[in-house]
């Protein structure tokens, strides 16, 4: 007796999911579909389709075969075409597999590409228009209305489920594409046992799944009967994607991502139940989809963020791949944070926040000054110790901290407790002649940094002489030259607020303790530095050019500026505008409205402070609320079958607006504009 390859077609084995079951009771089983000889379950029904033809008389020998694939239904078609001898013409998206259009054109099938936004619509659209041209010429066999593709199911693969279960089955897991499988399936595990559910995979719409379809987006299978299936559960790409690769990296199969994705329904599935077996069908192999995202090592996001070094969004790219290192301007220890600070830090913690969403460990570092003219003046007034001074509004800052809901940074160095980093730094800088000493000051010789104001934009020419220091008190070689160590004052020298070195008795500036304590906790180079825009010169341009000039290294790689907070259109605590945060809670605001207030602008446009924009922000939140009651109120179960959806819809407008640069304006847009859908939706179904 002689056999084809086509007999190898079926009798694909079950085996068992073990490290991936959260649920030891229940017993789920893959029904491994890519053992079949052309890699995936759409052998079967191509093998069904060819040879009704074949019974109907419409497939003839000088017929060429014709079909509309996402690929693997044109791999099978391709296997069958090339056993039996007819010809076959593939339609597909250009956005299919490269290695499923290899295996095609390695078969002998001719392909014809179509759009890739019109996904696999486009495909069939051409096929029916070619088939309808020239019916003497092709022979269509039409799996999303041939009844053969779904009869495959029912005679080969619901049979074969049934026997290696001995009948015991709970539950069965198909994804939906063409629904041959769920109809055939369905049809014939119902004869058996009504009692047996059958769960149906979709996609959302605008997904990433290829081999899926959502109904609703696509042309709809005439094949597709709704009521047959006893549910239809929505899965997430990202969710499938990495279900898929933990199946193989910890069950060894490397499948492809609808695998993933009717692996990952049938996980919460069994997490519901106590006990019973269920089927997931592994329709074809991860070989397939080496090209596309699924099995990519993902070393960043679509995360644009504006660079101020560059003036340009740029695509965020990590120094070390899945870690972010930030670091942020913090506070000066000396009095009540002001609107304009808060911004500050809200927008890092926003940033941060973002980037742990993404899935990112993020380490961030903010500073906190409490050694410069602003403490001493301040401790020197009140009539205490520095430190006592300081102390006190470092906490009264963590409180602030904590009203805002701001996550904690990883650390928060302070300028006093890092002097010895300073003067180390400092003298390398003297040694590499970039740094010089006068009258008992240290300065840094910006002629020797040719780099100098790249961040900022500045004409060196342009710089107003005084802008960095004051020019009556000190001496300089250069009057454009910035402070590392100034000389202290008598009265410092008194209290002992005072660094012994070679230089004389000096303190550091602002600059090269940011500098200092930058490089010592995330490296001489780091991923992104953080604060507002009316820092970035003199502090910034300084902190680049001592760090570069030391390392020969960047300081950072991104550089990440938010706008300032405006009162009647001039910045708060400037011309005699004072307003704090303390000021704003008195006034009745919480901590959880000013955030929303700081935060709902985007990060590079100023915030503007009225009653007005205050109470905006509370009936914005307001909503929120209201919004997240009425789901926790909803019972369970699935009466609301377009929830998911938009759901899923919130989610991805979120991501999508705040992969560009932290669009939170487009986010809270996209999020309110569903949530009024959603409101809707349940109002209509009360």
């Amino acid at each position: 007796m002689s056999y084809s390859i086509l007999d190898a077609i079926g009798n694909t084995p079950l085996v068992e999911i073990t490290r991936l079951n959260p649920n030891p009771d229940v017993k789920i089983l893959a029904k491994l579909e890519y053992v079949n000889p052309g890699g995936s379950i759409k052998d079967r029904a191509a093998l069904f389709m060819i040879e009704a033809g074949e019974k109907s008389g419409e497939l003839t020998r000088d017929k060429t075969v014709i079909e509309a694939t996402s690929g693997n239904t044109g791999i099978g078609l391709a296997l069958v075409c090339a056993v039996k001898g007819y010809k076959l013409l593939l339609a597909m998206s250009e956005s299919a597999s490269i290695e499923r259009q290899k295996i095609l054109k390695a078969r002998g099938a001719d392909i014809l590409l179509t759009p890739g936004h019109l996904g696999t619509d486009g495909a069939i659209e051409e096929v029916y228009r070619l088939a309808r041209e020239n019916p003497e010429r092709y022979f269509m066999t039409d799996q999303f209305n041939n009844d053969a593709n779904w009869q495959a199911h029912y005679h080969s693969t619901a049979e074969e489920i049934w026997q290696q279960t001995d009948g015991k089955l709970s539950m069965v897991i198909v994804t939906m594409g063409t629904t041959g499988t769920l109809m055939g399936i369905t049809r014939r595990l119902k004869e058996y046992n009504p009692a047996v559910q059958i769960v149906g995979v979709e996609p959302f719409l605008g997904h990433k799944l290829q081999g899926l379809k959502n109904m609703r987006e696509s042309y709809c299978p005439e094949i597709y009967d709704k009521n047959l299936p006893d549910k239809k559960v929505n899965i997430e790409d990202e969710e499938a994607f990495e279900i898929t690769r933990r199946l193989a990296k910890e069950e060894g199969l490397f499948v492809g991502m609808s695998s993933g994705a009717a692996l990952a329904v049938a996980r919460k599935e069994a997490e519901s139940m106590t006990s019973g077996i269920i089927v997931v069908i592994f329709p074809d192999s991860g070989e397939r989809y080496l090209s596309t995202p699924l099995f990519t090592v993902r070393d960043k996001i679509d995360l644009k963020l504006f660079n101020t070094l560059t003036r340009s969004k740029e695509i965020f790219e990590p120094i070390h791949a899945g870690k972010v290192s930030v670091y942020s301007c913090g506070p000066t220890a000396h009095a009540d944070l002001h609107p304009g600070e808060c911004r500050r830090f809200v927008f890092s913690d926003l940033l941060c926040r973002y980037l742990e969403f993404r899935g990112y460990a993020v380490n961030h570092i903010m500073n906190i000054t409490d050694l410069d003219d602003k403490t001493i003046a301040g401790s020197e007034k009140e009539g205490s110790a520095l430190s006592e001074f300081t102390e006190k509004h470092i906490e009264s800052f963590k409180s602030d901290l904590k009203l805002l809901n701001i996550k904690p940074a990883a650390k928060y160095p302070k300028a006093s407790e890092h002097i010895d980093d300073m003067v180390s730094l400092a003298e390398k800088l003297v040694k590499k002649g970039v740094a010089y000493e006068k009258l008992r000051s240290l300065y840094f010789d910006i002629s020797r940094f040719p780099d100098y104001g790249r961040l900022s934009g500045i004409d060196l020419n342009k710089i107003k002489l005084g802008a960095t220091v004051d020019l009556d008190e000190y001496e300089k070689d250069n009057p454009r030259d910035f402070t590392l160590f100034k000389r202290c004052r008598l009265s410092e020298l008194k209290r002992g607020i005072y660094v012994k070195t070679d230089w004389g008795n000096v303190r550091p500036s602002w600059h090269i303790q940011c500098a200092a304590m930058s490089m010592k906790y995330l490296g001489e180079s780091f991923d992104i530095h953080t604060s507002s825009r009316e820092l970035i010169f003199p502090h910034h341009e300084n902190e680049i050019a001592i760090a570069t000039a030391l390392t020969g290294k960047p300081l950072a790689k991104y550089w990440i500026h938010c706008d300032r907070v405006l009162v009647d259109g001039k910045k708060v605590n400037e011309n005699g505008i004072r307003l704090t945060l303390h000021d704003l809670k008195e006034r009745g605001w919480s901590g959880r409205e000013l955030r929303f207030w700081l935060i709902s602008t985007h990060y590079r446009k100023p915030v503007i402070f009225s009653e007005d924009r205050l109470n905006a922000a509370r009936n914005s939140l307001e909503r929120l609320d209201t919004f997240v009651h009425t789901l926790s109120q909803l019972k369970q179960g699935n009466p609301y079958p377009e929830l998911s959806q938009l759901l899923y819809d919130i989610r991805q407008g979120f991501v999508t607006a705040m992969d560009d640069d932290l669009n939170i304006s487009a986010a809270m847009a996209s999020i309110f504009r569903n949530i009024k859908k959603i409101n809707i939706l349940t109002l209509e179904n009360r």
